[in-house]
Protein backbone atom coordinates (compact mmCIF):
# COMPACT_ATOMS: atom_id res chain seq x y z
CA UNK A 1 0.00 0.00 0.00
CA UNK A 2 1.18 3.75 -0.85
CA UNK A 3 0.42 6.10 1.78
CA UNK A 4 1.19 10.06 2.00
CA UNK A 5 3.41 11.18 4.47
CA UNK A 6 1.25 13.38 6.53
CA UNK A 7 -1.29 9.87 7.29
CA UNK A 8 -1.56 9.37 10.64
CA UNK A 9 -2.94 5.56 10.27
CA UNK A 10 -3.30 2.94 7.35
CA UNK A 11 -6.13 0.16 7.45
CA UNK A 12 -4.91 -3.41 8.63
CA UNK A 13 -7.34 -6.17 7.23
CA UNK A 14 -8.93 -7.96 10.26
CA UNK A 15 -11.70 -9.80 8.87
CA UNK A 16 -13.67 -9.90 5.57
CA UNK A 17 -16.04 -6.71 7.17
CA UNK A 18 -13.67 -4.73 8.88
CA UNK A 19 -10.15 -3.23 8.97
CA UNK A 20 -8.36 -1.48 11.73
CA UNK A 21 -6.12 1.96 12.05
CA UNK A 22 -2.66 1.25 13.32
CA UNK A 23 -1.21 4.62 14.27
CA UNK A 24 1.93 5.91 11.77
CA UNK A 25 2.87 8.52 14.29
CA UNK A 26 2.24 10.04 17.58
CA UNK A 27 -0.53 12.37 18.42
CA UNK A 28 -2.90 12.99 21.21
CA UNK A 29 -2.86 9.87 23.60
CA UNK A 30 -1.94 7.81 20.40
CA UNK A 31 1.22 6.57 19.78
CA UNK A 32 3.05 5.03 16.45
CA UNK A 33 1.71 0.99 16.19
CA UNK A 34 -1.02 1.71 18.54
CA UNK A 35 -3.99 -0.81 16.64
CA UNK A 36 -7.29 1.29 16.87
CA UNK A 37 -10.76 -0.41 17.20
CA UNK A 38 -12.65 -1.20 13.93
CA UNK A 39 -14.03 0.68 10.59
CA UNK A 40 -15.26 -0.36 7.67
CA UNK A 41 -12.84 2.17 5.17
CA UNK A 42 -11.05 5.34 5.41
CA UNK A 43 -14.03 7.28 4.82
CA UNK A 44 -15.02 6.47 8.57
CA UNK A 45 -12.04 8.01 10.29
CA UNK A 46 -10.43 11.44 9.30
CA UNK A 47 -6.75 11.22 9.20
CA UNK A 48 -6.49 15.37 10.64
CA UNK A 49 -6.69 16.34 13.23
CA UNK A 50 -6.99 13.97 16.79
CA UNK A 51 -9.80 11.54 16.23
CA UNK A 52 -9.10 8.12 16.84
CA UNK A 53 -11.56 4.77 17.83
CA UNK A 54 -10.56 2.35 20.69
CA UNK A 55 -10.54 -0.91 21.79
CA UNK A 56 -13.62 -2.76 20.50
CA UNK A 57 -15.24 0.33 19.25
CA UNK A 58 -16.70 -0.02 15.83
CA UNK A 59 -17.34 2.98 12.86
CA UNK A 60 -19.17 1.47 9.68
CA UNK A 61 -21.69 2.22 7.10
CA UNK A 62 -21.25 5.88 6.32
CA UNK A 63 -20.55 7.19 9.53
CA UNK A 64 -17.64 9.63 10.10
CA UNK A 65 -15.59 10.55 13.20
CA UNK A 66 -13.90 13.48 12.67
CA UNK A 67 -12.14 16.25 14.01
CA UNK A 68 -10.73 15.53 17.58
CA UNK A 69 -13.55 12.71 18.39
CA UNK A 70 -13.16 9.63 20.52
CA UNK A 71 -14.88 6.38 20.10
CA UNK A 72 -13.84 3.62 22.55
CA UNK A 73 -15.25 0.87 24.69
CA UNK A 74 -17.76 -1.08 23.00
CA UNK A 75 -19.05 1.53 21.27
CA UNK A 76 -20.84 1.66 17.37
CA UNK A 77 -21.42 4.57 15.28
CA UNK A 78 -23.15 3.47 11.98
CA UNK A 79 -25.72 4.80 9.24
CA UNK A 80 -24.82 8.20 8.53
CA UNK A 81 -24.02 8.77 11.86
CA UNK A 82 -21.30 12.19 12.40
CA UNK A 83 -18.88 12.10 15.63
CA UNK A 84 -16.88 15.44 15.80
CA UNK A 85 -15.37 18.28 17.26
CA UNK A 86 -14.15 17.29 20.83
CA UNK A 87 -17.37 14.43 21.35
CA UNK A 88 -16.75 11.58 22.95
CA UNK A 89 -18.95 8.35 22.37
CA UNK A 90 -18.17 5.32 25.27
CA UNK A 91 -18.71 1.74 26.53
CA UNK A 92 -21.64 0.29 24.91
CA UNK A 93 -23.32 3.62 23.60
CA UNK A 94 -24.46 3.33 19.94
CA UNK A 95 -25.26 6.70 17.62
CA UNK A 96 -26.83 5.73 14.25
CA UNK A 97 -29.29 7.13 11.65
CA UNK A 98 -28.45 10.90 10.79
CA UNK A 99 -27.70 11.78 14.13
CA UNK A 100 -25.15 14.08 15.45
CA UNK A 101 -22.60 13.94 18.41
CA UNK A 102 -20.10 17.15 18.36
CA UNK A 103 -18.36 19.71 19.95
CA UNK A 104 -18.22 18.42 23.98
CA UNK A 105 -20.58 16.02 24.28
CA UNK A 106 -20.59 12.45 25.76
CA UNK A 107 -22.86 9.62 25.00
CA UNK A 108 -21.85 6.90 26.98
CA UNK A 109 -23.17 3.67 28.63
CA UNK A 110 -26.03 1.67 26.88
CA UNK A 111 -27.48 5.33 25.63
CA UNK A 112 -28.67 5.44 22.17
CA UNK A 113 -28.82 8.43 19.95
CA UNK A 114 -30.49 8.20 16.45
CA UNK A 115 -32.70 9.39 14.02
CA UNK A 116 -31.79 13.09 13.39
CA UNK A 117 -30.79 13.58 16.87
CA UNK A 118 -27.93 16.15 17.68
CA UNK A 119 -26.47 16.46 21.03
CA UNK A 120 -23.96 19.32 21.20
CA UNK A 121 -21.95 21.61 23.74
CA UNK A 122 -21.32 20.17 26.94
CA UNK A 123 -24.28 17.78 26.88
CA UNK A 124 -23.97 14.52 28.54
CA UNK A 125 -25.94 11.42 27.38
CA UNK A 126 -25.59 8.17 29.62
CA UNK A 127 -26.69 4.79 31.19
CA UNK A 128 -30.30 3.56 29.09
CA UNK A 129 -31.46 7.04 27.59
CA UNK A 130 -32.60 7.02 24.25
CA UNK A 131 -32.45 10.45 21.95
CA UNK A 132 -34.78 10.00 18.71
CA UNK A 133 -36.61 11.57 16.45
CA UNK A 134 -35.49 15.34 15.55
CA UNK A 135 -34.25 16.04 19.49
CA UNK A 136 -31.85 18.39 20.10
CA UNK A 137 -29.83 18.46 23.36
CA UNK A 138 -27.17 20.90 24.18
CA UNK A 139 -25.54 22.94 26.74
CA UNK A 140 -24.92 21.79 30.23
CA UNK A 141 -27.74 19.43 29.69
CA UNK A 142 -28.00 15.74 31.65
CA UNK A 143 -29.82 13.06 30.56
CA UNK A 144 -29.42 9.66 32.26
CA UNK A 145 -30.78 6.71 33.46
CA UNK A 146 -34.02 5.10 31.39
CA UNK A 147 -34.87 8.30 29.80
CA UNK A 148 -36.47 8.70 26.44
CA UNK A 149 -36.47 11.64 24.36
CA UNK A 150 -38.01 12.16 21.20
CA UNK A 151 -38.96 15.22 19.10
Amino acid sequence: MIYKKSWKYILIKENYFYYRPKALKNFSNVKKGYLGGYVQGYHNLSQSGNCWVYDEAVISEDARVTENAKVFGYAMIRDNARIYGNAMVSKDAKVRGNAQVYRNAVVTGNAVVTENSQITDNACISENAQISGNAKVFGHFIVSGFTSIKE
